[in-house]
């Protein structure tokens, strides 16, 4: 986790301890595209403060949509099957359209705050107390 952290987030001239005082190697959870850890970020860049760290698993992406396009290549032929209940290219395409979003953690990032900036103001527009917690994105 430490190396994509790096590799993927960090100014090349930054170590691991100018941006993170603590970063958990053990997972907080995981999923089929990614992990979090828990962190804290070192003061220069607004710490200490604790946060997740989402951290995609290492080339997912290019398995997954080369599963799918193995799926599809097996599903268009049979598209007109009468024995199949239903036509499994259209869902391994539909299926396709929604993994890449999976993949997307910047436009995460901004619907998240979007979630946010919607339920921390009144309909009239004033800021209130959200009835909920969001995860804030850390720029």
């Amino acid at each position: 986790a430490r190396a994509v952290v790096q590799k993927e987030l960090l100014n090349k001239d930054e170590t691991f301890e100018d941006v993170f005082v603590e970063f958990d190697d053990e997972p907080l959870g995981s999923a089929s595209v990614a992990q979090v850890h828990r962190a804290v970020l070192a003061e220069k860049y607004g710490g200490p403060k604790e946060v997740a760290i989402k951290i995609q698993r290492p080339s997912i992406e290019s398995k997954l949509m080369g599963d799918i396009g193995n799926l599809k290549a097996l599903a268009k032929p049979l598209r007109d099957a009468d024995a199949l209940p239903l036509d499994y290219y259209t869902v391994f395409v539909e299926l396709e359209k929604q993994l890449k979003d999976e993949f997307d953690f910047v436009a995460e990032a901004v619907a998240m705050d979007r979630v946010y900036q919607t339920i921390s103001r009144t309909p009239e527009g004033m800021p209130c107390e959200p009835p909920l917690v969001v995860p804030r994105p850390v720029p």
